[in-house]
């Protein structure tokens, strides 16, 4: 994962009695990661985040890519650590390195019941 710093995902201001904070969030929103385009280091596009796996402590600790298929249908979903992964531009996120077939390889990523 590079040093630099992330986008500024948003700001609000908290209220409380006559104390005011006004809070910056730096860092990635979810709606625009999930669904985006995972691309390896050369621009081929080798899956699309379907989900992230948030820790107990907050940090994103994997994130569910689906691999494989078309339109859905024949893929799979396998899981990435989340600092194998480097800020890439225009919506995707990289993974340097991967391959589709590579990802096709993994043990498929199963929810808990």
């Amino acid at each position: 994962m590079t040093t630099s710093s992330p986008p500024m995902a948003g700001e609000t201001i908290l209220g409380v009695e006559v104390n005011v904070a006004k809070i910056r969030a730096a860092g990635y929103s979810a709606n625009t990661l999930i669904g985006s385009d995972v691309q390896n280091d050369k621009g081929a596009r080798v899956g699309a985040v379907h989900d992230l796996i948030i820790a107990p402590k907050g940090d994103v600790s994997l994130a569910i890519v689906e691999v494989g298929g078309f339109i859905g249908i024949d893929s799979k979903w396998v899981a990435v650590p989340a600092d194998m992964f480097e800020p890439g531009k225009g919506g995707h996120f990289v993974l340097p390195k991967a391959t589709e077939e590579e990802l096709s390889k993994m043990p498929s990523f199963r929810y808990a019941q």
